[in-house]
């Protein structure tokens, strides 16, 4: 009988101009999360505001996501693989931990995308941060499909953890992107039920490069 496949990492393909490309997510470690600071606004955008925004905002989000993870690492409460995060929970099940799913790729430089995620005290994941590059967001880059690959691992994850329901804060900019991939009524939280965790697994899932 064939050995099942992993629940992470997971290789999939993302759009790269107008050609599939293939992308890995998996949790991220210290030094993964610590290089995200790094992140610059790229000079292309100085004379495209909206974009330059965007791609500010992401740099941002990077940075507040490691200055948290900072908090978590400290106090031995961030996880680096699905298994440290289950054994976390068995040993504490109301404890609060956190991971970092990342988005990397041979071809691209840096990691494309990643989330800062929180296991909380009575077993949902609540998203603090979800991003992609700087270039991808600001596209300098021409790369889609990275944000709502992220969100459908926090789901993949979610199911493997059993936890009751993925929820976050969306920003005015964010709120579009969780109104068109949830179709609901996003503004200022999202939250996603059962069904919808296990829609959004799936649809990862069927997409898995990965034996």
């Amino acid at each position: 009988m064939p050995k099942a496949a992993p629940i992470v990492p997971i290789t999939f393909a993302v759009l790269r101009g107008d050609k599939s490309a293939n992308v890995t997510l998996n949790f991220a470690d210290n030094a993964d999360v610590i290089s995200t600071t790094r992140w610059r606004v790229p000079s292309e955008l100085d004379d495209d505001t909206l974009m330059q925004s965007r791609a500010a905002d992401a740099r941002e989000f990077a940075r507040l996501a490691a200055k948290r993870w900072r908090h978590y690492r400290d106090t031995d409460t961030a996880a680096r693989s699905l298994i440290e995060l289950k054994r976390m929970i068995a040993a504490d099940p109301q404890g609060e931990y956190c991971f970092h799913p990342k988005v990397s790729a041979d071809w691209f430089p840096a990691s494309l995308g990643g989330a800062m995620v929180r296991r909380t005290w009575c077993h949902h994941l609540m998203i603090d941060f979800l991003f992609v590059h700087p270039r991808i967001c600001g596209k300098v880059t021409n790369v889609k499909g990275v944000g709502i690959e992220i969100l459908r691992a926090v789901c993949l994850i979610d199911r493997a953890l059993n936890c009751k329901r993925v929820w976050g804060e969306a920003t005015l900019d964010s709120a579009p992107f969780y109104n068109r991939q949830l179709h609901q009524m996003v503004e200022d939280q999202f939250h996603i039920e059962r069904p919808q965790i296990t829609d959004m697994a799936d649809h990862l899932e069927a997409e898995r490069l990965t034996p």
